[in-house]
């Protein structure tokens, strides 16, 4: 009895020790699993801060102080959540939830994001009163100005793009890519004899299972990309007709469709643009116009000499309705409140290596015909000519009916785009709501155009020159620093 007795005595105290060892383990193992969360969730936090300043909510369900933005948020089954609406949290297991406060300085212009998760442990992994520890991660993003921490997302990545629904080739079509800036100082043209393979044809649509790709008989240098929301790694996203082509460098003669150059994940990217309109425009020239707000007579826009770029106002339109030809000879900028009609036989020309132009069309209809707007010098850059739009007006359109080569951006994310041309050759990229082609286009989409060079030098008219000034591309989260208290 007596070595029993003694005997359950030493069991008892080994367990008894085991337990207390069991959890502390847990104890530890818990902690540790929310200090990894936390790092995850604190760069939620700062994504989340992007995502408001990127799509210009300007932060309207924030606490604003001047400026300075903050938030606190929960995260729940759905996402990120104001706590303040009392949502029901995410348990990470083990009764675990996680909380980040996020604090945005100088949010109306070059954010700097401070985000610091706080994750609610049970009882048994901190002290008993209070029952909870709070372990935090700090993450910072730091604005595109500080290049050493963060960074900016390039400009126009694909050679078309729909932002909410579809990309149609109702008929046929080429698309290939080249670089009119392969290096340091040098341009050059589209060169038929060697098409480049980088073109990408995208439908940012995620909300449906009906194909948002639709090649037609369409040959495509280069990828398409798309998502099926209810069949994520399918290709249920694209359809195509006999003689349509998805192919790349090294791509089988026998092969149509290369399931190597089709991208179904992670989802479809379009960055987002944000306008930043300039301030220190005037009213057109008397010259070239017959009211002082429409842009309607024949006339010379800019200057080969200027060191800064011309920004003209056109508060009723840039309507071009007869013979009229419009010469862009320096950097040229206008906004529009009107819309921009071009028919019969007017024209816009880019006619020195030092124009370039840049169109912000506010309000109205795009109706691109006659002579359209073309680049007649020796070495056309599509990065000479931007035609932009980021406002939302519910319903304005865009058509492209000319025949003459298009060599420019068109950025209209909100605006359906048909183009209904016959044989159009476009050098650059096209983004709408919706781009549908009625024929049978060729695109050549310039490399060049990820990264334009903003701003201008009259000692290089090479350059982008005004096409992509007063723009802010979409800010990326750059690098994470993270400290634990």
């Amino acid at each position: 009895m007596l070595a029993a007795l003694c005997l359950a005595m030493v069991f008892a105290i080994s367990i008894s020790s085991y337990l207390a060892l069991c959890r502390a383990s847990l104890a530890a193992s818990t902690r540790s699993i929310a200090l990894a969360h936390c790092s995850e969730l604190a760069e939620a936090g700062v994504e989340q801060a992007l995502y408001e300043y990127n799509n210009g909510t300007g932060f309207s369900t924030w606490n604003l102080s001047g400026t300075t933005a903050t938030a606190t948020m929960t995260m729940t089954s759905s996402g990120l959540v104001l706590t303040s609406t009392n949502p029901t949290p995410l348990n990470y297991g083990n009764g675990m939830t996680g909380q980040v406060a996020i604090r945005v300085t100088s949010y109306t212009t070059s954010p700097t994001v401070r985000a610091v998760a706080t994750f609610t442990l049970p009882s048994y992994a901190g002290i008993a009163t209070p029952t909870t520890t709070q372990p935090s991660t700090t993450v910072t993003y730091s604005p595109p100005s500080s290049p050493a921490t963060a960074s900016t997302s390039a400009l126009f990545v694909n050679a078309v793009a729909a932002t909410t629904t579809t990309v149609k080739f109702s008929s046929a079509g080429t698309l290939d890519s080249y670089n009119s800036n392969p290096s340091t100082d040098t341009y050059q043209t589209y060169a038929a004899s060697t098409p480049g393979y980088s073109a990408v044809v995208l439908s940012q649509d995620t909300a449906t299972s009906a194909a948002t790709v639709r090649l037609g008989n369409a040959v495509l240098h280069g990828y398409a990309v798309g998502y099926d929301s209810y069949s994520p790694g399918s290709t249920n996203w694209l359809s195509y007709s006999a003689s349509g082509k998805i192919i790349g460098p090294l791509t089988p003669s026998a092969t149509y469709i290369d399931s190597s150059r089709l991208v179904t994940s992670p989802g479809p990217y379009q960055p987002v643009i944000l306008e930043q309109l300039p301030t220190n425009y005037t009213n057109l020239p008397a010259a070239s116009t017959t009211d002082g707000a429409t842009l309607n007579k024949t006339c010379v826009l800019g200057s080969t000499g200027a060191s800064a770029p011309a920004v003209y106002s056109a508060g009723l339109g840039i309507i071009l309705t007869g013979g009229q030809i419009v010469t862009i000879q320096g950097p040229v900028v206008i906004i529009t409140y009107g819309g921009i009609t071009i028919s019969g036989g007017a024209q816009i020309q880019l006619a020195t290596p030092q124009a370039s132009l840049q169109i912000f069309d506010e309000y109205g209809n795009i109706s691109l015909g006659g002579g359209g707007i073309v680049n007649i010098n020796a070495v056309p850059l599509p990065k000479k000519l931007a035609i932009m739009s980021t406002t939302d007006n519910w319903g304005d359109t865009a058509t492209i009916s000319t025949n003459s080569s298009y060599c420019g951006v068109i950025y209209l994310p909100y605006m359906a785009i048909t183009v209904s041309a016959r044989s159009p050759t476009i050098y650059g990229s096209i983004v709408g709501s919706k781009v549908a082609f009625t024929y049978s286009p060729t695109i050549h989409y310039d490399i060049a155009l990820r990264s334009p060079m903003a701003s201008y030098s009259s000692a290089n008219p090479q350059q982008s020159g005004a096409a992509f000034d007063y723009l802010t591309p979409s800010a990326v989260f750059g690098s994470m620093a993270s400290t634990v208290p």
